[in-house]
């Protein structure tokens, strides 16, 4: 079904069960807030924090965002006049990320102080109290956006002096459900569409588009759910990731070390995976990995277990996702010109079975039309920092993957890891369309069990091609209800 077919969007609904969690998503785009690099889940705050409103905004309100941008987010190479502002005594405050770091100190008897990042200004060592750390232990992971007032002590070190942080807090998953069941199914899926950014009601996004868009969320609502999405460029892969939340981190392309995934060697800190919900390496169609061996290997422990380690250190227990996004070729019919094996024109270790086997499935990219102007959202959505807050907190909630296993069967042409892997992309559907747990069989059939089928059937018929120990289940892969 067209979405030009569609029930009507309705802002006025939006509005009146999610009230200040909501905002016009036209007001972003207008702003050209995201342009400058403040993520949209900080950015739609402060709009709504400034200039609070419907519709673009006006050049008055533009030019009220444009100063207050001016004064309180840093460039790079204000790192120097901040400096000088600091030693003549003034406090400076600004908008930005912060990280707490602690260092192991050698010294016996010797507690190491923590001390702060603030990479935008290329603020390394900040002291920091402890009272604020505590108040916002996410410092100590991924960091946290908000506003920062820093000051120079008299032996001339940087002090963070206050820190008032941006992110939402905890949701109420039971509030959160409540809301759901004011919505029909449609209706909630448009808002989940439109709350990413995407115009629910553009002719180009098809039912079927919009599901496989709405999929990129899988990772945020399921600890440890591994996945790829292969796509030509221009789709859209990657902006969600980029805006929904600091506890998501995107590395594009290029070199990835096994210090910046696992472990620093020599300052023993915890990598990427450790600290953030879900890590998307973007580009990998020309990712290198240096010391290749130091990184597969752990890799493919981390994806089949939670855990991984490096020589010399004890092991780290995550739950953080892991995404892979690449740029495929299509042919003239726009479909990918190798069907039967989607990643071979990827770096060589995707054709390793035991590597590609542990992805629960490849979301089809070239099914999702390439993004234009027109196809961002213009209704009314929630606010990033809620919608990515709220996506996270039902990462623990155990209810939908009982939901999922007591609702399906398999037969033999399902492997372990299919039937883990197509239970645990159903029950992130169930999270993101039924989060009250409200649903019909056939509800659960066609918007959760089929499209994890389709899912993991790519990577079956990639290692179907590719190793012939798979051939012995066949190709397909049989999920129904039961």
């Amino acid at each position: 079904m067209n979405s030009s077919n569609a029930i009507a969007y309705d802002n006025t609904l939006v509005r009146d069960v999610f009230n200040t969690l909501s905002i016009d998503k036209t007001r972003l785009p207008s702003s050209g807030l995201t342009a400058i690099g403040i993520p949209s889940f900080v950015a739609e705050w402060l709009l709504d924090k400034i200039v609070p409103g419907t519709g673009a905004l006006t050049r008055t309100e533009l030019e009220k965002v444009n100063n207050f941008v001016k004064k309180a987010f840093p460039r790079k190479d204000d790192r120097n006049e901040i400096i000088f502002d600091l030693t003549q005594g003034e406090v400076h405050k600004l908008i930005a990320l912060m990280q707490v770091r602690v260092t192991l100190d050698q010294r016996a008897g010797v507690i190491p102080d923590p001390f702060a990042r603030i990479p935008v200004i290329n603020l390394n060592d900040c002291s920091i109290p402890t009272d604020l750390i505590e108040r916002n232990k996410m410092l100590l992971r991924q960091g946290v956006w908000g506003k920062i007032s820093i000051s120079m002590r008299s032996d001339g070190k940087v002090e963070v002096m206050d820190f008032d942080p941006f992110q939402c807090s905890k949701v109420d998953l039971q509030a959160y459900a409540n809301c759901r069941a004011k919505f029909t199914t449609e209706a909630w899926r448009d808002l989940l569409f439109c709350s990413m950014g995407f115009n629910p009601q553009h002719r180009h996004y098809s039912q079927e588009a919009k599901t496989w868009i709405l999929a990129r969320l899988l990772p945020l609502v399921e600890s440890n759910y591994h996945v790829m999405e292969l796509a030509p460029k221009g789709t859209g892969k990657s902006f969600v990731f980029e805006n929904i939340s600091s506890k998501v981190a995107l590395v594009s392309g290029g070199k990835v070390t096994p210090a910046q995934l696992f472990i620093n060697g020599r300052t023993k800190e915890v990598g990427l995976l450790g600290r953030h919900d879900v890590v998307v390496l973007d580009e990998v169609q020309s990712l290198t990995f240096e010391n290749p061996d130091e990184v597969i290997g752990p890799l493919k422990n981390y994806l089949a277990s939670g855990r991984y380690n490096r020589a010399g250190f004890q092991d780290v227990a995550s739950d953080c996702s892991l995404v892979m996004l690449a740029n495929i070729d299509l042919n003239e019919q726009l479909q990918p010109r190798n069907p039967e094996n989607l990643v071979s024109n990827l770096p060589s270790f995707f054709a390793e079975t035991a590597f590609l086997d542990r992805f629960a499935g490849i979301i089809p990219g070239w099914k999702i039309p390439k993004f234009q102007r027109e196809m961002a959202a213009s209704q009314v959505g929630l606010k990033m920092d809620f919608f990515g807050e709220a996506l996270l907190s039902l990462r623990q909630d155990n209810r939908f993957f009982s939901y999922a296993q007591e609702h399906t069967q398999f037969n033999q042409s399902a492997t372990v890891r299919d039937q883990n892997a197509i239970l645990k992309s159903a029950a992130g559907f169930l999270k993101l369309f039924y989060p009250h747990l409200e649903l019909t069989l056939m509800d659960y059939q066609r918007d959760c069990l089929e499209p994890a089928r389709t899912l993991r059937q790519a990577i079956r018929n990639s290692l179907y091609h590719l190793d012939d120990e798979f051939r012995q289940f066949g190709l397909e892969i049989y999920a129904e209800i039961r």
